[in-house]
C-alpha cells in the first residue's frame, strides 16, 4: 500500500467519523423531541446508518491491517 493510498484511506476514515458524529447528534435531537412513530422510523434509519458506517470502518481497518502485515 502506497503512502497516497494510506492518506486516501485516512481521509475516508475521517469523513466517515464526521458523518457518524453528525448522525449521533441527529439521533440525540430526535430522542429529545416528542416520541412518535415517525421519529421511531427516523431513529431506526439513523441507527442502521451508524452500524453500516461502523462496519465500513472495521472493514477498512481490517484491510489496512492486512496490507500492513503483508
Amino acid at each position: 500500500m502506497t503512502a497516497m493510498e494510506r492518506q486516501d484511506l485516512q481521509d475516508l476514515l475521517v469523513r466517515i467519523d464526521e458523518r457518524v458524529k453528525a448522525i449521533q447528534v441527529a439521533i440525540r435531537e430526535i430522542n429529545e423531541a416528542r416520541q412518535c412513530a415517525g421519529n421511531r422510523e427516523k431513529i431506526r434509519f439513523l441507527e442502521r446508518l451508524v452500524w453500516g458506517s461502523l462496519a465500513g470502518v472495521a472493514a477498512l481497518g481490517g484491510r489496512i491491517l492486512f496490507e500492513a502485515l503483508r
